[in-house]
């Protein structure tokens, strides 16, 4: 059976639809509230105009479609099969780049921190993501410095003739030796981080207040002293998270720019009213550029499975499908997709973009610098 024939049965019900070649290639997946309406839409004559539904109309030998129950499930099912088979027509997010965490071993006896990039279901607890990466490792030292939790990967189930370098500078309470900690000292400092993490400050600094006090009237004055100094970096750093808080709420602002078959699109993160880390992504192939498509394509990509999502996103011209929605439900989240609001924020979109022009033009001659480098070199080694 023809596809245009295919089409014209489908059920009128939400679902995902797969377009392929003869040779059974996924040449491009999409979702649509009516699958009848919205497939039988590229045969017709008259969106062929489209350069690109032209392009597509003309391989399609066979599709494929999947119903569901509704479109939030259409939207997190298609965006898993675009990642399953990169079809050349959908716009394809090319970077793996993964935020940092700190990973709190809770599940064992003598609770460890380290710094990761993957999430696992291993009974630990992760806190994060950390803007810029670097956040993420001065908080690790800040824990091993104050608190004395370590990030080894000593065998924590039996014990050790002596303890390693981190206990002789102060980094590590020595869990690994019998005798130089006790399981209350250490479930004391694993509490004090986990607290600390959870951002919980208010609890951890009235029970440091207390321990203060309680070392102070048993006139053990070091240790009162080593709970001081820790209270006074601990509302140091409250101060500052106040005034970071003040100054905005996190967002994120998507900006692109587009010469096709080349287009990129940089991705800035604010935090505190600063930009704090940036995402740079770069398509070499993309034929036909229509913004109504290719901004709610990256967005579902970039967001539908991320742990954390922040208050707002602004994309540089407020093109946006009618997914959004959707995608903070199935996200679990309501980050807004408003247009930007506030002068600073819409000068920071007006010069993303002239920035990004200049970064197209530096990452493609490169590419061309490289390419051209490589042919004289081959051209030395034929010689």
């Amino acid at each position: 059976m023809e596809p245009r024939e295919k089409a014209a049965q489908l059920p009128e019900s939400p679902g995902v639809y797969l377009f392929k070649d003869a040779g059974g290639t996924v040449l491009y997946v999409g979702k649509a509230r009516n699958l009848r309406s919205r497939v039988r839409s590229y045969f017709l004559e008259s969106r062929w105009i489209d350069a690109k539904t032209g392009s597509l109309a003309r391989e399609i030998a066979d599709l494929e479609t999947i119903v569901v129950g509704n479109e939030r499930e259409a939207l997190a099912l298609e965006h898993n099969l675009i990642k399953q088979y990169r079809p050349k027509f959908n716009v394809v997010l090319r970077d793996d780049k993964t935020y940092p965490y700190i990973k709190f071993t809770a599940a064992e006896k003598y609770p460890r921190v380290y710094f990761t990039r993957r999430i696992k279901k291993d009974g630990s607890l992760y806190f994060g993501p950390y803007f810029p990466s670097s956040l993420a490792r001065r908080i690790l030292h800040f824990v091993h410095k104050r608190f004395l939790v370590p990030s080894c990967t000593v065998d924590l189930t039996r014990s050790h003739p002596r303890p390693c370098l981190q206990y002789y500078i102060k980094r590590c309470l020595g869990p690994c030796v019998a005798g130089l900690t006790t399981d209350d000292r250490y479930a004391e400092a694993a509490r004090d981080v986990r607290l600390f993490l959870e951002g919980r400050r208010h609890d951890l600094i009235k029970s440091l207040e207390e321990r203060m006090a309680a070392a102070a009237e048993k006139e053990l004055f070091e240790q009162a002293a080593a709970y001081r100094d820790l209270l006074r970096t601990l509302e140091d750093i409250e101060e500052r998270q106040r005034i970071a808080a003040a100054q905005g709420d996190d967002t994120d602002v998507l900006a692109y720019y587009a010469e096709p078959p080349l287009v990129a699109a940089d991705l800035f993160h604010l935090r505190g009213g600063r930009v704090v880390d940036r995402r740079e992504f770069y398509w070499e192939e993309l034929e036909e550029f229509d913004p109504q498509e290719f901004v709610p394509s990256l967005l579902k990509q970039l967001y539908l499975e991320a742990e954390y999502l922040p208050k707002a996103i602004h994309d540089a011209d407020g093109a946006r499908g009618t997914q959004s929605g959707n995608l903070h439900a199935a996200a679990r989240d309501q980050a807004r997709l408003p247009r930007p609001r506030g002068e600073q924020r819409e000068a920071f979109v007006r010069t993303a973009i002239p920035g990004l022009e200049a970064d197209v033009e530096s990452h493609w001659r490169g590419i061309a610098e490289c390419a051209q480098s490589g042919g004289r070199a081959a051209a030395h080694r034929e010689l």
